[in-house]
């Protein structure tokens, strides 16, 4: 309880200091683009990274993101602070605390009822290193590491008839996440063009124990002795202790900042990615391992976004707005739910979810001591 207590009063303290302390800002693309020139730790799913002028100066540079996110059956909030530090001129280091709530529609199968799920708490921590190579500084490369920290088990029903929420509705994954990212910027006569391309590799381990971490309790009534999903130190794919499979991925963005008017940075992106292999879910029901295809699993996934910042010389606000494109979930195969072939397919846009989704996003940057 102590340690959670001084964990949140760090975050709130690093935000209102990001107001108090206004220091003046460095050259006017220093932070601009993902975790290899200040930015946002290399965005996210959304695609919403800052772009602008940022602050610099102090020993300690924070960011703050709240966003909302709305689709036709849920919703969902997070405040993702990050703080970061520059130990030598082309090196940051940084550090991202999420927390995160969850509202939506459950329904497992289509014979069942939907009913309505709210979850919310801490997530998985990350953090990152990017170094700026080159002389001009134009591009650098970047390192994430994800680390399990959020519950990924989180149940609902009676006593007699639990169930695991999707993992939408988790606030962690229950794995270890690498992205490497590379990052380019490109100056123009009034603003900068921005690209980057990155890979994830989730993986799991457990160096200490090196068992599952719920052979005593979910999986206390099955034989789990020398069976390598049960008894490991080491996975090198992205299974977690539910059975539960993330596939590693790509992605890639290009965008562009115009400065034009002064006082604002406006910028414009597009974001593209792709899993490189089918995502598995577990099962639903505690106590029965049983594992099989994502049938909301998408081959594709991409968004355009809106950003603009105000550029004060203090503390920057940002406001973004993502709406997100993917392609059409395939058609499990009614004859053999395990048949990973039908999501295997790449397919058009999903015309009847555009524009049904957004996600707005709010930061505020900060730097002091």
């Amino acid at each position: 309880m102590k340690q959670k207590f001084l964990l949140i009063s760090l975050v709130l303290f690093a935000f209102f200091m990001a107001f108090l302390v206004p220091v003046e800002p460095t050259t006017p693309w220093e932070s601009i683009g993902g975790c290899g020139a200040g930015g946002s730790g290399g965005g996210s799913g959304d695609g919403i990274k800052w772009i602008g002028q940022g602050v610099s100066g102090g020993v300690l540079n924070a960011e703050v993101f709240v966003k909302k996110s709305v689709g036709q059956n849920f919703s969902s909030f997070s405040f993702s602070p990050r703080f970061s530090v520059k130990p030598f001129w082309a090196t940051e280091i940084g550090l991202s605390l999420p927390f995160m709530s969850h509202q939506g529609e459950v329904q497992y199968r289509s014979n069942q009822v939907p009913v309505d799920r709210t979850t919310g708490g801490f997530g998985d921590i990350s953090f990152d290193v990017s170094q700026t190579i080159g002389s001009g500084g134009a591009a650098s490369l970047s390192l994430a590491l994800s680390i399990p920290t959020g519950q990924y088990d989180i149940k609902r029903g009676t006593d007699a008839s639990l169930e695991f929420l999707p993992s939408g509705f988790q606030k962690g994954s229950g794995l270890y996440s690498l992205t490497l990212g590379w990052n380019y910027s490109k100056d123009t006569d009034k603003g900068i063009w921005l690209y980057s391309l990155s890979y994830s590799h989730p993986f799991a381990m457990h160096l200490w124990s090196g068992e599952n971490e719920f052979n005593d309790s979910y999986w206390s009534s099955l034989d789990t002795e020398g069976d390598d999903r049960f008894d490991y130190r080491f996975k090198y794919y992205g299974e977690n202790d539910l059975g539960a499979y993330t596939p590693p991925s790509v992605s890639g963005s290009v965008a562009y900042g115009y400065r034009g008017q002064k006082g604002y940075v406006h910028s414009f992106g597009f974001n593209l990615s792709a899993p490189l292999g089918v995502a598995w879910i577990a099962s639903e029901k505690v106590g029965t391992y049983d594992p099989r295809p994502d049938p909301d699993h998408k081959t594709w996934s991409a968004s355009l976004v809106y950003g603009l910042e105000f550029s004060r010389m203090d503390y920057p606000f940002f406001i973004a707005l993502s709406l997100p494109i993917h392609d059409k979930a395939g058609t499990p195969n009614a004859s053999d739910e395990y048949d990973e072939s039908p999501m295997r397919e790449w397919n058009l846009p999903d015309f009847g979810d555009v524009l049904q989704q957004w996600t707005l996003g709010v930061g505020i940057k900060g730097s002091f001591f």
